[in-house]
């Protein structure tokens, strides 16, 4: 549910209906989103504020509450701008044709004319007032547009294919009353036009319910609620979690925590129902993760724990509230174990045949058309994992690394990958301790796809880390240098998802390996080509990776103008930045720092010669940057980077006092030529941190 309170006091209510086929569980929580915020945004520029603002939603349907709302949009006055004033008046004052036309043509007396100033000089204005409207009426023409334009994962075409929407619309509700609903209002969307009744639950109430004559949001509410449908996704996840709670109990067991699946489970019913099924305890013989996963991905089904051990349970959502013939208990078990008898059969096939033997059939798995098998892939991302760890002093992991990634990609090919594709990695990690390999090797193998996704977990062990990123980069460096290069929304091979994840290793994990030379090293296998793109790729990846760990986008930028690549030091940078940039010396210093940035740029950055300069200004601040100079290195070599932004604030004041007393463009070229030197100096000193100037502007 979103919502948006406002003040009180109107008393007109409004509410919007959309029944549809079943929509995807993922696109409902971002729909309500968009829906809030833009109904508001759209009220807000008629001079409408409404008390409340809510968005519900099911599986099948998008419901709009508002209430606090005037009967008509306030009178708007807007001044409009017209032709200069020199044109509009002639010298003497009086009026020109011109002046008439643009009176006229805003309906009012040329008396009423009047000059205003703009960037582009004198002008004549005139205020013009728009009469309100029926809020009803406004309605009824923003919200159509509205709501065609709601973006969604995946939209469908129905009729003779001139709708798009989620889904194909059965029914729409448009109610305006004051005190209560009384009047429909006259929307057509999609081709149906607006009534006063939805329908109910499918199987509880599958009849007609009429909203009509409703006289509060808990009356809507519980008229659907008697019809069997929650509309609330808060109602909805608390009566979830209550159940669960209550079905595990019973049987001596707690709900293994997942969050990520009770939110799916409540996007995907109208009626949120449990129930609990049982499991033959011979399955869990099986690794842990082969059976979770089997039920969760495949079922939607949270598991129950024992002890932090998995026990024979699980529960299966179901839109209604019991299951009183036991057909959905039975058939999710039915499900359940057909699917574990065949991740039996697959797990234990598997383990006949050694990850080497898989491994040779990678020779015809093809990676890419133009980039040769999954074998060949398997060599360069094995040489670029030995080539970072020789470059980080790690030279005893590489004969771990070239195990692992020689047989990182065998279970591609196995029985139980095939079925079950999303525990690549993990089957290879399994299958390669049951064979014995080191744990170096194994963990290796069964992290070198984490993170999953954005917020996924990253890989635990070093070498897992270094596989992680050699392969994602081999992967990122093989289609850059084919043109296989995202673009706009295009990015049919999650590249941006790869590089992200390299990014977010370096940073967290951490490992200090410089990304531009990462680029290149991967590049270099295919001549080098793709590598200039390749490095602006991962550099904006590293821009969006400190945004999202919460760096103002300001001070990102900053950073990343000056350096960039060494993404776990320039997190810590930005972090420490980010804390002092408001500051009023700071605000000082990017102003003057700007000042020098230009002069130079413009100017040249002249001569290193502090025994030219004249002035006591000049030379106390020659004085402080060696100062600076000497202790940003210390602090550097520290990573003490609040103590170098703090050197660096030092600098405020006389560099201030420089630019009052001091004229840089002098006409005697060695002085000149020596301040500049000074200024390029101090440009040379701030840009080992930040490009301080990228501040002045957001200031």
């Amino acid at each position: 549910m979103a919502a948006v309170a406002r003040g009180k006091g109107m008393r007109g209510m409004f509410l919007l209906e959309l029944l549809c086929e079943e929509i995807p569980a993922n696109a409902l929580p971002s729909a309500r989103e968009q829906l809030a915020s833009q109904v508001s945004q759209a009220l807000a520029e008629v001079g409408v504020v409404p008390s409340l603002l809510q968005v519900f939603s099911t599986c099948r349907r998008l419901a709009l509450w508002m209430e606090g709302l005037p009967p008509a949009t306030p009178e708007r006055v807007e001044e409009v701008l017209g032709p200069p004033a020199a044109v509009a008046f002639a010298p003497d004052g009086s009026v020109t044709r011109a002046g008439e036309g643009f009176a006229r043509a805003q309906g009012v007396a040329v008396e009423q004319l009047r000059v205003v100033e703009t960037p582009k000089g004198k002008v004549v204005a005139a205020q013009r007032r728009t009469a309100g409207e029926p809020l009803p009426q406004v309605l009824g023409r923003i919200l159509p547009h509205l709501i065609a334009s709601l973006h969604f994962p995946k939209t469908m075409r129905w009729g003779e294919g001139e709708f798009v929407f989620v889904r194909p619309l059965h029914r729409l509700v448009a109610l305006w009353g004051e005190g209560a609903l009384n009047q429909v209002v006259p929307i057509s969307l999609f081709g149906i036009r607006a009534g006063s009744a939805t329908l109910g639950h499918r199987v509880v109430h599958p009849g007609e319910v009429q909203l009509l004559g409703i006289g509060s949001l808990q009356d809507y509410l519980q008229r659907l609620r008697a019809a069997g449908v929650e509309v609330d996704p808060q109602q909805r996840r608390q009566v979830f979690e209550q159940r669960a709670a209550a079905l595990a109990s019973e049987v001596g067991c707690q709900v293994r925590p997942d969050a990520e699946l009770v939110a799916q489970h409540v996007e995907l019913v109208e009626q949120p129902g449990l129930v609990r099924g049982a499991l033959d305890s011979a399955w869990l013989a099986l690794p842990e993760v082969v059976v979770a996963t089997t039920l969760r991905h495949h079922q939607k089904c949270l598991m129950l724990e024992q002890d932090g051990r998995l026990a024979p349970y699980f529960l299966a959502v179901c839109d209604r509230p019991d299951d009183p013939q036991g057909h959905v208990r039975q058939g999710n078990q039915w499900v359940a174990e057909a699917r574990l008898a065949d991740a039996h059969f697959f797990y234990f096939q598997d383990l006949k045949t050694p990850l080497r033997d898989l491994a040779a059939k990678l020779r015809h798995v093809a990676f890419h058309t133009q980039r040769g098998s999954f074998a060949e892939k398997a060599e360069r991302t094995g040489a670029l994992a030995l080539l970072m760890a020789q470059s980080l002093g790690l030279g005893h992991l590489a004969e771990p690394l070239r195990m692992a990634s020689q047989l990182a990609k065998a279970d591609l090919v196995s029985h139980m990958v095939g079925e079950f594709p999303e525990l690549q990695g993990v089957m290879g990690g399994l299958y390669a301790k049951e064979e014995g390999y080191p744990e170096e090797v194994w963990r290796a193998i069964a992290e070198q796809y984490l993170p999953l996704g954005q917020e996924g977990a990253i890989p635990q062990s070093l070498t897992g880390a270094l596989l992680g990123v050699a392969d994602r980069l081999d992967t990122l460096a093989a289609l850059f240098s084919v043109g296989e290069i995202p673009s706009g929304s295009k990015d049919p091979y999650a590249l941006r998802r790869h590089a992200f994840g390299v990014v977010r290793i370096c940073g967290e994990f951490p490992l200090a390996l410089p990304l531009p030379d990462l680029a290149a090293w991967a590049c270099q296998p295919f001549g080098g080509a793709g590598v200039n793109e390749l490095r602006l790729f991962l550099r904006e990846r590293e821009r969006f990776f400190l945004e999202w760990q919460g760096v103002p986008t300001p001070v990102a930028e900053a950073i990343l103008a000056a350096r960039w690549g060494q993404v776990a030091e320039d997190w810590a940078l930005a972090r420490a930045l980010a804390e002092l940039w408001q500051e009023p010396v700071f605000v000082q210093l990017a102003t003057a720092f700007k000042r020098v940035r230009n002069m130079v740029s413009k100017e040249g950055e002249g001569q290193w010669a502090p025994e030219v300069l004249q002035e006591v200004a000049e030379h106390q601040l020659a004085s402080a940057v060696l100062e600076a100079e000497q202790a940003l290195r210390t602090h550097c070599a520290q990573k003490a980077w609040r103590e170098a932004w703090q050197v660096l604030a030092g600098l405020a004041e006389p560099l201030d006092r420089f630019f009052v007393e001091v004229l840089v463009m002098c006409p005697e070229p060695a002085l000149r030529q020596a301040r500049l030197g000074l200024l390029a100096r101090i440009q040379a000193l701030f840009l080992q941190l930040a490009d301080l100037s990228k501040l002045q502007a957001a200031n």
